[in-house]
């Protein structure tokens, strides 16, 4: 037990000029100095505490050493026992005590608060919210190092987690029903030195259907909703296991997947959801529509409804028509990759025209998606990343997204994931292998001897012992 006392304050203040913000700020602050010194002190003891009550003669004492913790109150500085073991390591029993790791300057609930604000505002704006909150700040240099810090810790955790999918250590769930999968990308400006560059930056969601969000009213929201952010071309496979955990979408009874057109989403839903039905984002299909025919709104109503009704062979001819009259190249372009996207996605199409089920036809919950994820945090006034960056802020992003903010740094985050090595499958030459042993197994009937032998179902038994197997 640990006794915790704080002292006794006495401010004299002149009541002129005195104001209700004023008064309230400096409040503020004397129980942030007040907090200093009595976790200062808290720290003390407990290290008096734990030196006191040491093993003896295992540990030798080589005195005090200063250390400074940013909490939410500000720094902290203390002083706690260094010891050494008899094999000449260093140890900190405080340190041990109190679960810190080596190295570690900022309390966790510092680090939390951080973190979700630099979600949502750039790192040079949360300079000045964690100075309204918290009176005191730091530079935002020390604040994006503190996410790309904890970004690492997540992206090392979702790594060895796939491995798990990837090796079925995957605990039971029931599966819903219907399960619907979306996906779509969007691009980042890069720094120096590549400037000209972008970034590609693609998002899954996953979620069982909709249900209503509030209890009166017609507000809908997702069902079971979760969000995946990546890059790269192992996206959709690592997309594909982050399915499978949390929604087990290999036992729903079907499988719908919404998307844009674009070839590695095609190709992906081919390749790791080959049981799921694609439809063709509606959404995407009139924007590209409009492209393709810029103005030219009775055709467009035209082609519109001949692809919704599924007649996409007579959609194909009348753009292959316009493509023909057309003089302009610019147009002609437009046109012919038009006919190209229609042609590579009439499927999609016609399985949403062909589709009853009204929550199944209004796929397309992708867009506010990106824009929740992604562009509200990363497409504001024209602002660029490093690749590193970028990934890693939106792993941040994401673990709050799917409300796991809370569990990685109450459980996840002090619990490293221990992979089982996976047992490799047997060899084709496994199952080709001789076997010494005779094939031809000998065994002696009890019942042809023993005093049920005169039975007639003993005699079948004999007759049966006297046949040669071939």
């Amino acid at each position: 037990m640990i006794t915790i006392t704080f002292p006794q304050v006495k401010v004299e203040i002149p009541i002129k000029d005195l104001t209700f913000d004023t008064l309230e700020n400096l409040i503020f602050d004397m129980m942030q100095k007040i907090a200093q010194m009595v976790f200062t002190k808290v720290l003390s003891d407990i290290d008096d505490y734990l030196r006191k009550n040491r093993r003896r003669g295992k540990l030798k004492n080589t005195g005090k050493r200063s250390k400074t913790f940013l909490t939410r109150f500000g720094d902290v500085s203390f002083s706690r026992t260094r010891y050494l073991e008899k094999t000449g390591k260093a140890q900190y029993l405080l340190d041990e005590a109190l679960s810190t790791i080596k190295n570690q300057r900022i309390s966790l609930s510092r680090a939390m608060t951080e973190c979700l604000l630099a979600s949502l505002s750039s790192y040079r704006e949360v300079v000045g919210q964690t100075k309204l909150l918290l009176g005191h700040t730091r530079s935002h240099e020390s604040i994006r190092k503190n996410v790309l810090s904890e970004a690492r810790l997540i992206i090392e955790h979702e790594k060895k987690r796939l491995q798990q999918l990837e090796n079925l250590d995957i605990s039971a769930k029931e599966a819903p029903d219907v399960v619907y999968t979306e996906a779509d990308a969007t691009y980042l400006k890069l720094q120096k030195p590549e400037k000209d560059k972008k970034l590609e930056v693609k998002i899954g969601i996953g979620y069982c259907g909709k249900e209503n969000r509030y209890s009166s009213g017609n507000s809908q929201r997702l069902k079971e909703k979760f969000l995946y952010l990546g890059t790269g071309k192992n996206f959709m496979y690592n997309f594909s296991l982050r399915a499978e955990e949390e929604l087990n979408i290999s036992q729903s009874k079907k499988q719908y997947f919404g998307a844009d057109g674009d070839k590695w989403i095609t190709s992906g839903i081919r390749d790791y959801f080959p049981s799921a039905t694609y439809l063709l984002c509606r959404f995407h299909l009139n924007k590209r529509l409009k492209e393709a025919l810029p103005g030219n709104k009775t055709q467009q109503k035209l082609i519109r409804s001949l692809l919704l009704s599924d007649r996409i062979d007579e959609a194909l001819a009348r753009i292959d028509n316009l493509l023909v009259v057309s003089s302009e190249p610019k147009q002609k372009k437009l046109l012919a990759d038009f006919y190209s996207y229609i042609a590579n996605n009439r499927q999609g199409i016609s399985n949403q025209a062909t589709l009853k089920d009204k929550d199944i036809a209004k796929t397309g919950a992708i867009e506010s998606n990106v824009k929740l994820a992604i562009a509200n945090r990363f497409k504001k006034q024209g602002r660029s990343w490093s690749k590193k960056g970028a990934f890693s802020l939106l792993k941040v992003k994401e673990t709050i997204l799917n409300g796991k903010w809370d569990s990685w740094w109450g459980k996840e985050r002090n619990h490293p994931i221990k992979i089982t090595p996976l047992k490799p499958p047997l060899s084709a030459s496994s199952f080709t292998k001789e076997v010494s042993s005779s094939p031809v197994i000998q065994a002696k009937i009890p019942a042809l001897d023993g005093p049920n032998q005169d039975k007639p179902w003993v005699g079948v038994l004999r007759k049966l012992s006297q046949l040669e197997l071939v």
